[in-house]
């Protein structure tokens, strides 16, 4: 099968996205079929090609990337495809990209599948102006109507974008597809001790000290204002307890805003944009994963640190669509307020060496079914059946 996929960002971009689509990339080539990805980038001024990757040139936007393709019409994109002639389009995104994989489906006739990663209302900040919010989701809401619209498969990782697809007035079947990593490579045992004190050191986290962490894109969804509130209320010095962010995004500044008000920088650590390939070593440096969005779905990150052993922490809701993804108490900790998660930080922190090996341990354990391979062939069905979606369409059509 020939796939052509579609996404606003690629490594070396940090987001569970990007690593998702690399996953894949990596799985369908193992099982034999042919991977073409569309990206977008701000460090090349015309459109490239490299290693079955094509690199649109980018501006800079306001979406939650901060950039986006200069434009859906590109040439190299359409000899390329062309000559290509995918069997499927898997669109990752609803920005310029997404469109521009949707032009391209139109006029090769081919079916789409459209991944759902986040919720197109979480993606402003709530302290603009009312007009502002309502104004901006109006379009977030419009470009996300669009992919579902004109996709005979939308697939995600968690049930949870069933309710996005409901409250955005569709009534769209979610295909479930699991997020998946290389097991081999996101391995905590492969970090030896010393690699493990090496890399506290790079990143400026004191050797004793529990450390929390997020990765991904430092977008409003993300909601690590909560996180930081919890350390100013909660959360003391004699604690011990630090907070690694890595990525960048359109939140970072008023993060880094946020700690200083709040008088907690010698415990958040800021490390930036990581290269994906040193993630491994960051996550096995590390001794839990925090998720503080409303709403999240099973993130890249997720799976990638509890590959390495990390809990996570995340947080309750009303759906209760967070236990999914987490067994209380055994791979995870579910926290409901500020109080809560700053608990279960502090619990972890009073864990000697033997039980913080055997949580690694069985957390790790928990992630069998989390290999590329697996993933792949999740996503290959779910290919089929939109072929086979599309093959009826147009033969009511005619």
């Amino acid at each position: 099968m020939k796939i052509a996929i579609f996404t606003e960002v690629m490594e070396p971009y940090v987001c569970g996205i990007s690593s998702y689509v690399e996953v894949l990339r990596s799985g369908l080539a193992g099982l034999g079929h042919k991977v073409i990805v569309v990206t977008s980038s701000l460090h090349t001024q015309k459109s490239v090609i490299k290693g079955g990757i094509i690199r649109c040139a980018a501006v800079k936007s306001g979406n939650k990337y901060g950039y986006e393709c200069k434009t859906i019409n590109d040439k190299l994109v359409n000899k390329v495809l062309d000559a290509f002639r995918p069997d499927v389009i898997h669109i990752q995104t609803d920005t310029k990209i997404g469109y521009m994989g949707l032009a391209v489906a139109d006029r090769l006739r081919c079916p789409v599948v459209f991944s759902v990663h986040d919720y197109y209302l979480d993606r402003f900040a709530s302290n603009r102006s009312t007009l502002v919010w309502k104004f901006k989701t109006h379009f977030e809401k419009k470009h996300f109507c669009d992919m579902i619209d004109n996709a005979q498969i939308i697939a995600s990782s968690n049930k949870r974008a069933s309710s996005f697809v409901r409250e955005a007035g569709r009534s769209r079947k979610v295909w479930l597809i699991p997020s998946a990593t290389d097991r081999s490579v996101f391995d905590y045992r492969s970090a030896s001790s010393q690699a493990v004190a090496k890399m506290r050191r790079r990143l400026g986290l004191p050797e004793k000290a529990i450390v929390a962490v997020f990765a991904g894109d430092l977008s409003v969804d993300k909601n690590l204002e909560f996180v930081l509130g919890a350390f100013a209320k909660h959360i003391k010095k004699s604690d011990r307890i630090h907070f690694l962010i890595v990525g960048d995004g359109t939140e970072l500044e008023h993060l880094r805003s946020m700690s200083e008000r709040l008088r907690i920088t010698d415990r958040i650590h800021f490390a930036g944009m990581l290269a994906h390939s040193i993630m491994p070593a960051v996550f096995s440096s590390c001794d839990i994963y925090v998720c503080s969005s409303d709403d999240a779905l099973l993130s890249m990150s997720f799976v990638e640190a509890m590959s390495c052993g990390l809990p996570v922490l995340v947080k309750e809701d009303e759906e209760q669509y967070v236990y999914n993804m987490i067994n209380d108490g055994v791979n995870g900790f579910v926290y409901s307020d500020e109080a809560s998660f700053a608990k279960y930080l502090k619990t972890l922190s009073t864990f000697n060496d033997f039980k913080k090996s055997e949580l690694r341990r069985i957390v790790r354990g928990s992630m069998r079914n989390t290999d590329a391979a697996y993933m792949a062939k999740c996503t290959v069905r779910a290919y089929e059946q939109a072929i086979k979606a599309f093959r009826i369409n147009v033969d009511i059509i005619k």
